[in-house]
């Protein structure tokens, strides 16, 4: 383990970690005067067990997972079956297994499994996917992403199917595939267009709320003291920081708790407050470079295997960034995807580190090890 130690991408582990760090920092500052002035305590112990495991999967063979990816998929299943009949409602959702001492959300982690089964079944198949082999991958997509929309977790169910559509892209397609896609996406859209304007039979699609931060995107303003409340305020918060940022703590608009969910879904807006435009063109660099590593390492892994599941673990990184800053800003409608590494959520802290974690697998075995 020393040897394969030493030949760490450490790029990976830094940026993580002061992303990690400043998380921590930042949800301390916003909830110190909260009831829950717990958080920050324990994302640090999230972040402390991430670590561990991060250490441990760095220096396992990623291609243990080859064979072991129809397990990991039929475990989750498991996990999202006893979640939707079992599991924690909080907030009008149910999507966490109580162990008194965390809580556990097995969507998050779905997403490090749906990247390693599609990266398993396709690798076999890259340069040579036929048909039947896209409408297979859909149909295996099905079943997961049913149990997350009824929990339901629209958000997360989002980022899987971005992550498993851009892997499947990158399976080295025809052009007759490249536009079955394309007409899937057509249609795909058309029935959620038809689900946001209630017409039979797809107004089931969506829950009201859902359909409500749908039309709160196209125009917050229309209601400022309702749907449109959320977007409204961490627009202002955006603003305020001004800049160079007023300072952790000392925020107006997450201090005196206008910004709504400022430690999960509206960090972004509280980090602005709190570090202005300096501070949030660090945090894009660190993304940036985060995944310009991601594609780096997709280059020069060994195998398909490993080159389709960086492909898969950027395209997730990447969502879940555009889509929580576009939010903050107003640009894309709020859906509850946290913001890597930053937002508060142990599950999603560990699920970000084993993604990683994969990563760094990935790098250190691109070549035959000597020790």
């Amino acid at each position: 383990m020393l040897s394969k130690l030493k030949n760490l991408d450490f790029s990976l582990i830094i940026i993580p970690l002061l992303l990690s760090i400043s998380g921590i920092a930042l949800i301390y500052s916003l909830v110190f005067f909260d009831a829950e002035n717990s958080l920050a305590l324990k994302q640090l112990v999230f972040l402390l067990v991430a670590i561990v495991a991060f250490v441990f999967l760095s220096t396992t063979d990623y291609k243990i997972f080859y064979g072991s990816s129809w397990y990991l998929y039929l475990f989750v299943i498991g996990l999202l079956i006893y979640v939707d009949i079992f599991g924690t409602t909080t907030g009008g959702a149910t999507r966490w297994i109580d162990f008194k001492f965390f809580r556990l959300q097995p969507s998050e982690f779905y997403k490090f499994v749906s990247i390693i089964f599609v990266s398993s079944f396709l690798s076999r198949r890259i340069g040579r996917v036929k048909m039947i082999d896209i409408i297979y991958m859909f149909m295996m997509l099905l079943p997961p992403l049913f149990l997350i929309l009824i929990e339901p977790d629209l958000g997360t169910a989002l980022v899987i199917i971005f992550s498993w559509f851009i892997m499947i892209v990158f399976s080295k397609l025809s052009l007759k595939q490249y536009l079955f896609i394309t007409g899937s996406i057509v249609v795909v859209l058309t029935i959620f267009i038809l689900s946001v304007n209630k017409i039979s039979p797809f107004e089931s699609i969506l829950k009201d709320y859902q359909r409500n931060r749908v039309t709160t995107f196209i125009n917050p303003s229309s209601d400022p003291f309702g749907k449109g409340y959320n977007v409204q305020q961490a627009l202002i918060a955006v603003g305020t920081g001004g800049v160079f940022g007023r300072g952790l703590g000392h925020g107006s608009q997450s201090q005196l708790q206008f910004l709504p969910k400022a430690e999960t879904d509206f960090i972004f807006s509280g980090f602005s407050e709190a570090f202005g435009l300096i501070g949030d063109l660090c945090l894009f660099a660190a993304f940036v470079f985060l995944l310009i590593r991601v594609i780096d390492i997709s280059k020069i892994a060994k195998d398909n295997f490993g080159y389709l599941m960086s492909i898969g673990i950027g395209s997730t990184f990447l969502f879940q960034i555009i889509v929580n800053i576009s939010m903050n800003l107003g640009l894309a409608p709020v859906t509850g995807i946290p913001l890597p590494f930053v937002s508060y959520g142990g599950s999603s802290l560990l699920t970000s580190f084993l993604l990683v974690a994969l990563l760094q697998s990935i790098f250190i075995h691109r070549k035959k090890i000597t020790f």
